[in-house]
């Protein structure tokens, strides 16, 4: 088999920049290939080479197996790499890369096939001694009737979970049989949009049970071992969030029997290449059992776990395996040492059901120790989150010695981090880091559900306090104004709410975040004899603020000895150090002001602040008008006409956006008056979709 000289990556993001990383190191030429909207994407500039697919959407760009097989022919490129996602588990692409005369980075298309289907892969995994959950095949036209049948002979709560495809799509949890049809049906219309392929099937929902995986590997001269396993049992939306190795939770005799079971999996389909055997493990010690979910023939996203624990370059394994050579080590020669765990950094709302988010990454700073923290991200410095796609930003791994010290490492990189710009799961990743029942090991399936505190982590109330007293400073006092500095040091411009008569209050007013609440706080300064004062009004009415009628017995609190020294005010919203000092008492943070938004890093929390501008709306009539989109996104489903009677909680519009699918639903009994969208047609964020009229 020739060399791999010149490697095209179907891919994009992270993936694309890891796969690119090791082909540099190996001296290999890489081909990107882009979408319009990552034509100034990092990925783009550090490969070799680059073509542009044109297209917005995944189907009009990285989906689009003619395109891509084009610009690996334009760009001359020898091989083709996958990533995960996209192609990288369509067989009918990796057959068209073979027919081209290209080589193929991963498993051969007899291989994809026979795991690609979930119902087909159960078989097989049977007929190969591995144990399976109980579930239930669907026909895709099974009638209603039928479908509730099936589900009571599994016994709930039961899984509806898309053959095709992974990542979590087209999965629903029902707990009762009055859910089943609309889970179905949701199910099938993601599958088909994701994977071209609307078969879903029943599981048995095991509470409480573990995500183990195990990663494999195999060439063409038919050997295959094992890589050791990852537990990836924290997640959400069934996708993964924090993947670690060893498992806290396995026994080692259990471990024993999932390595033998996925060895002897890929064995019988002589598997060439990187996968991972994914099984579920509920019960503990001697009662502990393992059941087989489903193999995934390709890297996988946490395959970087693996690689801190045992020094391996998988992605250089891919290569080699794919030019023809044996694997470079045997089973007894793969060895482990210390303890890995990796979060993904996503742009989403954790204490909003993961909204996703979109917009501009202002400043994109994760620290990176290189031996002991690795950051695998797909964004910089004024990168561009779009809805188009996965809203993953980065993977940051840390490998301790311990599983403890892998979680302190990382929870201590994730706090010194800073991601402005868009809305993301940081604090929410490092709440779960330190969490107690995270460092007990308590890690199954139902973390999130059992632990909802960490999804909404609120700054301590001193905290707070003093990150309202730098922002109040940063934005009341007028030698800290933006603009020129005019004679005598006087600022030509004055800082907003600025009075030149004294004894009159400045007063601003500001919006945070502060757990699952949008908090409006009020900062006032005035001047007196001893010279200005500062009063923090942490919350307060936002309708109150909007009128501009702050009552007079509002609780403000007096800070005494306020000053803010460097604090910056740039083009964007940077961070930079100052110093802020109270009852004087001085303390190093960092602060960044730029136009209404003020960002405050201090104490290991990290504060964004928007000015509420005097008479603008209140959060209490947005969103007026009837029930509207989140995000931007396609229109896949109407469930509702004029006329429909609807009660609350009803849904009546499906929304897909970044890979994720948005029900939409009544906020009042009432009827359907206005249908304002269709399926198929793309909208912004805060579209009104329907109008609804009070039934009476």
């Amino acid at each position: 088999m020739p060399e791999i000289t010149r490697l095209l990556v179907a891919n994009r993001g992270e993936i694309a920049r890891r796969v690119v990383r090791t082909c540099d190191l190996l001296g290999v030429e890489t081909v990107a290939v882009f979408s319009e909207p990552d034509r100034r994407a990092p990925f783009v500039d550090e490969a070799t080479y680059a073509v542009a697919l044109g297209g917005t959407t995944s189907a009009e760009s990285y989906l689009d197996a003619a395109k891509v097989l084009d610009a690996a022919r334009r760009s001359g490129a020898d091989a083709v790499h996958p990533g995960y996602g996209f192609l990288s588990e369509n067989a009918e692409f990796a057959e068209a890369v073979v027919a081209a005369g290209l080589v193929w980075v991963g498993p051969t298309p007899s291989s994809m096939r026979a795991m690609s289907l979930k119902v087909e892969a159960k078989r097989i995994a049977a007929a190969s001694g591995v144990p399976l959950v109980p579930g239930a095949e669907l026909d895709v036209d099974a009638s209603d009737d039928a479908l509730l049948v099936a589900a009571a002979g599994v016994g709930y709560p039961v899984l509806v979970k898309a053959s095709a495809g992974g990542g979590g799509k087209g999965m629903r949890i029902v707990r009762t049989a009055g859910g089943l049809l609309e889970a179905v049906a949701g199910a099938r219309r993601e599958a088909s949009s994701s994977f071209g392929d609307p078969t879903v099937f029943l599981e048995r929902y095991l509470e409480r049970s573990r995500h183990i995986e195990v990663q494999v590997f195999g060439d063409t001269h038919g050997n295959v071992v094992h890589l050791f396993e990852r537990e990836c049992s924290i997640q959400r939306r069934h996708q993964k969030i924090v993947e670690e190795s060893p498992s806290p939770g396995a026994t080692a005799v259990t471990l024993e029997a999932m390595y033998a079971a996925s060895l002897s999996l890929a064995r019988a389909i002589g598997y060439v290449g990187a996968g991972t055997v994914e099984f579920l493990v509920s019960g503990d010690e001697g009662a502990q059992e393992f059941f087989f979910l489903e193999m995934n023939t390709r890297l996988q996203v946490e395959h970087p776990v693996t690689e801190m624990v045992t020094g391996l370059d998988l992605v250089a394994w891919q290569l080699a395996v794919a030019g023809g050579q044996a694997l470079p080590l045997v089973q007894e020669a793969i060895t482990r040492k210390g303890h890995a765990v990796e979060v993904r950094l996503y742009a989403e709302d954790p204490a909003r059901d993961f909204l996703p988010g979109s917009g501009v990454i202002a400043d994109f700073s994760v620290r990176d120790y290189r031996t002991r923290l690795r950051v695998d991200s797909g964004v910089e410095d004024g990168s561009l989150v779009t809805p188009y796609y996965d809203p993953m930003l980065a993977k940051v791994i840390a490998l301790g010695r311990t599983r403890t010290h892998a979680a302190q490492l990382l929870a201590g990189s994730l706090r010194t981090s800073r991601v402005t710009g868009v809305t993301t799961n940081l604090m929410s990743l490092v709440s779960i880091l330190e969490s107690q029942p995270f460092l007990d090991g308590d890690t199954t399936t139902a973390f999130l559900d059992e632990h909802p505190e960490v999804l909404e982590p609120t700054l301590p109330v001193e905290v707070r306090r003093l990150h309202l007293a730098a922002c109040a400073v940063a934005l009341l006092d007028p030698a800290l104004a933006d603009g020129p500095v005019g004679s005598g040091g006087v600022p030509a411009r004055a800082a907003r709410g600025w009075r030149n008569v004294g004894g009159v209050p400045e007063v601003v007013t500001v919006r945070y975040r502060d757990g699952a609440r949008d908090v409006v706080a009020a900062l006032a300064r005035a001047w007196g004899r001893e010279g200005p004062a500062y009063w923090i009004c942490a919350d307060v009415d936002p309708i109150l603020v909007a009128a501009q009628t702050i009552p007079t017995d509002a609780r403000f609190e007096r800070l005494d000895g306020v000053r803010l020294e460097s604090a910056p005010r740039w083009p964007r919203t940077e961070l930079r150090p100052a110093r802020l000092e109270v009852d004087g008492i001085r303390r190093a943070l960092r602060c960044g002001v730029s136009g209404d938004r003020v960002e405050v890093d201090l104490d290991r929390w990290i504060s964004s602040f928007t000015v509420v501008e005097p008479w603008a709306r209140s959060e209490h009539g947005a969103g007026s008008g009837g029930p509207s989109t989140p995000v931007p996104g396609t229109v896949t489903h109407v469930a509702v006409a004029v006329g429909d009677v609807v009660a609350v909680g009803a849904a009546l519009v499906v929304l897909e956006a970044m890979k994720m699918e948005h029900t939409i639903r009544a906020d009042l009994d009432g009827v359907v008056a206005e249908v304002h969208v269709s399926v198929g047609q793309s909208v912004d964020a805060h579209t009104v979709v329907v109008t609804l009229t009070s039934g009476e």
